[in-house]
């Protein structure tokens, strides 16, 4: 019998009963005992020169050693190419079955697929609203009277406008409890704040969502103080909306009683190599573009009912219909499966945006979570907090009238300073950094951080004990959430939300083992770097790899190879960059951070599958018993993590699964939150304009009637949302764009990719660090070996016992796709040998100088022992 038969007999064995993809015509000249990790040869030739470490403090010197160049190749449409490997050419994945039909050679005599050049040739210019950098042109600000306000005049306002916050934070602190009771103060006037919410409900877990520090709410404290001044002065003077939303911002607040309440210029520290903790000192012009607790930036002006505060409203004063009518009536629950992608993409978009955004909201006394319903009914609103902002429940809601529920609770995000210390509209922030800089693995601070580190090489904290079999997992956070009876907890990592679900938790895990593995390979080369050098420069890497696999693999999936090309987001093949630009201002707008980038709920499955190693659903689990209750991750990290890669995902559309829509947080009540109904809620407390204004914005036509609307939508979608909006004008954002029929190659609708592909487009042009440009400081022989790290890489090199993966995990296991050992070449994977120091660990960020010794390599981990679903 032919060997090649053999194969492909032992091949339909291994699919047929253990479920795993083999891999014939790519791998069958390779020895795969051989270089086990998956990391190509250190090249055989002499260093050429060597290049230092920017920056006058610092002395690391890396050998730039010369790059091995890809072969050269033609493609079936005759482009010119390079020979890469499947995970190096993920935006060309719909062209793969022409290019699996002309394989071409790697270096070493390994079979690869033609990865086209890009050359810019052919591209589609773009829309009028969009510049030649994917960056929207915002429209500029209409003409409206400016009133005459003196000095003297305004001092009264601030005046008036610091006593009012006075006494409403009094009447606030004016509440006692009697046995259990509200009750007020004598002296109180005006309202009284609401009860404290109930721990063990929705709302308590919703609430803790957002959890915040105090100096985060000293910064709304102050932002409310400027925010008051403006509505003092519209009340004066007597200003239309039009005029409060862009007259008084042409009014600062630099030199009056209430400059200190303004946000203070970031002081940097020259020729600092490294990404400060809080995202400062980015831009060198601009030191807080992007830092953590800063103002959201807005692509359009916001549309608050009164043009200042008061949540956005129809364009007569009239109110929008209830958010909760719309998720019943427009975004129901079916089954609707991609059968291509998998669960990962879902939980990628969901780690991605916890790197981005995060959004606090307002609390009540010792930053207590505020209730604004009282037994799922209405109260009079002059007894409730003032930034309550219930969501109304109609009495013949199919889920919530079993439960006799007419009120949802939601409060308002927390004003934020405005960026230009002047007077104008609420804002909200951002309380952690804007960049993709790994925040949610390190923290968005300095204090932050050092609660998350070993401070022994370079590694971060770690949970290893008997109840976890001696693996890594993260510490251990008791007083979030906790299993006593087994003593399994919640954990703790960069970001605060880590314990939401339980596959979020199995991507914070993976990324710390990550962080820890590489520390371990640069200390074994570099051993004279003291603990500081190894964890900034594991840091730096790691950040490398997480915005390579962002750029390289996720987001031509979600904004079509198209966009990509169009906007130079695609990485490049060989070579740095040249496109950083200090007048981009990277900072998350509040259209992506309060809508667009919400297109991942309706990816979501309704139930959680654990995959074993013969491919076989171990267990099911509804994705909501896992919201706060991590606790599975102990036991059967790695079966999450194959289910992630296994599962597929729900189509992006106006589909969401009732595991978010009715039973959000729901824990051990009957009922739960509508994630769709915050969504909306959430966008008009924010005063973000309708989804008309963004098609507009985004260079496309704006609809004029409902008939105009199927030029993006399906006509049933439109007939839907005609049922619950009074005209096209008054559409919210989030529900427009996921009505919208996917373009071609992209899995969102041309507003979304739109609105989307302008923030990652900021991220990428306006990030001094990002790992391609020159200032990121890698050589070009690093840079050559970061773009070859895929997902699959990092998952096989950190979890504990899988050994076989699809080279592009975002995508399902197929013919074109097949799961390979984690040790081919065809994962991927960086030749740490690199990362060899000729110079010292740096003055005031690393230990001594000298060679390091020890080799790098691929090595597994899980803390140096380990390698590497949902909807019914």
């Amino acid at each position: 019998m032919e060997m090649l038969d053999l194969r492909i007999i032992i091949c339909v064995f291994q699919l047929l009963l253990l479920g795993v993809h083999c891999q014939i015509d790519f791998d069958q000249n390779q020895n795969l005992n051989q270089n086990p990790r998956g990391n190509p040869p250190v090249p055989a030739q002499q260093p050429q020169q060597q290049r230092p470490a920017q920056g006058t403090q610092f002395d690391i010197i890396f050998d730039d050693e010369p790059v091995q160049a890809s072969p050269s190749c033609v493609t079936p449409t005759q482009r010119q190419g390079l020979c890469k490997a499947l995970a190096q050419c993920a935006i060309v994945y719909s062209e793969i079955p022409s290019l699996l039909d002309n394989p071409c050679q790697r270096e070493n005599n390994q079979l690869g697929v033609c990865c086209p050049l890009e050359t810019g040739e052919n591209r589609k210019p773009p829309p009028p609203g969009v510049g030649t950098n994917g960056v929207l042109n915002k429209p500029p600000p209409p003409n409206v009277p400016i009133p005459q306000i003196s000095e003297q005049q305004l001092r009264q306002a601030i005046d008036v406008s610091i006593r009012q916050v006075q006494e409403r934070q009094q009447n606030i602190n004016s509440i006692i409890f009697i046995d259990g009771e509200r009750q007020q103060n004598i002296n109180s006037i005006i309202f009284i704040d609401g009860q404290t919410i109930k721990p063990g409900t929705p709302s308590a877990a919703h609430q803790r969502f957002f959890t915040t520090t105090n100096a985060i709410l000293d910064k709304g404290n102050d932002a409310q103080v400027n925010l008051q001044t403006t509505l003092t002065l519209s009340n004066d003077f007597n200003l239309s909306p039009l005029q409060g939303t862009f007259a008084l911002p042409r009014f600062s607040a630099s030199g009056t009683a209430i400059a200190k309440t303004c946000p203070q210029t970031s002081q940097c520290r020259e020729g600092y190599p490294y990404r400060t903790m809080d995202g400062s000192c980015n831009n060198r012009n601009n030191p807080d573009w992007g830092k953590a607790a800063t103002a959201y930036q807005r692509i359009l002006p916001p549309k608050y009912g009164d043009g200042i505060n008061s949540p956005r409203v129809q364009a007569n004063g009239a109110p929008l219909p209830s958010p909760r009518l719309v998720s019943s009536s427009y975004v129901p629950d079916d089954n609707r499966p991609y059968n291509n992608l998998t669960l990962m993409l879902m939980q990628w978009s969901q780690f991605v945006d916890h790197d981005l955004t995060h959004t606090p909201i307002v609390k009540g006394v010792n930053n207590t979570g505020i209730a604004c319903c009282q037994s799922g009914q209405h109260v009079d609103p002059s007894t409730r907090h003032p930034d309550c902002f219930p969501i109304d429940i109609p009495g013949n809601d199919r889920f919530y009238s079993n439960f006799r529920q007419q009120c949802m609770e939601f409060v308002r995000s927390l004003p934020a300073p405005r960026r230009e210390c002047n007077f104008g509209p609420r804002e909200q922030l951002d309380q952690i950094t804007h960049y993709l800089d790994g925040s949610n693995v390190y923290g968005s601070s300095d204090d932050r951080a050092r609660t998350l580190r070993e401070f022994v090489g370079g590694r971060l904290s770690v949970q290893n004990s008997q109840v976890t079999r001696g693996r890594d997992l993260l510490p251990g956070n008791p007083g979030e959430c906790s299993d006593s009876t087994r003593q399994k907890f919640c954990f703790r990592a960069g970001d605060l939300r880590v314990n939401e679900q339980t596959e979020l938790a199995v991507m914070h895990t993976v990324w710390m083992r990550e962080h820890n593995r590489v520390a371990r390979i640069l200390e074994t080369m570099n051993p004279n770097w003291n603990d500081e050098t190894l964890y900034q420069e594991a840091r730096r890497i790691v950040v490398a790899e997480l915005e390579h696999i962002t750029y390289n693999e996720y987001l031509p999936l979600i904004l079509g190879a198209e966009f990509m090309r169009t906007f130079d987001l695609t990485p490049k093949t060989s070579g740095h960059t040249k496109l950083y630009n200090s007048k981009i201002d990277p900072s998350i707008t509040n259209e992506f951070a309060s809508a667009a980038f919400r297109f991942g709920h309706t990816l979501v499955q309704g139930i959680i599958q654990e995959i074993n190693q013969f491919g076989a659903v171990r267990s099911s689990t509804s994705f909501a018993k896992t919201q706060f209750a991590p606790f599975s991750l102990y036991d059967s990290f790695d079966s999450l993590v194959r289910g992630l890669a296994t599962q597929e995902c729900q189509k992006f559309d106006n589909f969401v699964t009732d595991a978010l829509t009715n039973h959000l947080f729901e824990g051990g009540s009957q009922f739960g939150l509508d994630l769709v109904s915050l969504n909306l809620q959430r966008a008009r407390d924010h005063g973000i304009p309708p989804y008309n204004d963004f098609r507009e914005v985004c260079g496309f036509k704006r609809a004029q009637s409902w008939a105009d609307m199927a030029t993006f939508m399906q006509p049933s979608v439109v007939e839907q949302l005609q049922r619950v909006y009074p005209s096209v004008d008054e559409v919210d954002l989030f529900a427009g764009g996921i009505g919208e029929t996917p373009l071609d190659g992209a899995i969102l609708g041309p507003t979304f990719v739109c609105l989307v592909g302008d923030q990652f487009a900021r991220l990428r042009r306006g990030d001094r660090f990002f790992y391609e440009e020159v200032s990121a400081r890698f050589t070009e022989a690093q840079l050559d070996q970061i773009r070859k790290v895929s997902l699959a890489r990092v998952i096989c090199d950190n979890s504990d016992e899988i050994t076989v993966i699809q080279p592009l995990v975002f995508q399902q296991a197929s013919f074109l796709n097949k799961r390979v050992p984690c040790n081919s070449p065809t994962v991927g994977g960086i030749d740490f040998n690199l990362w060899r120091s000729r110079g010292g660990g740096g003055r005031g960020g690393g230990g001594g100088g000298g060679q390091g010794g020890g080799g790098g390599g691929g090595g597994r981990g899980g803390g140096g022992r380990a390698r590497g679903q949902r909807r019914q």
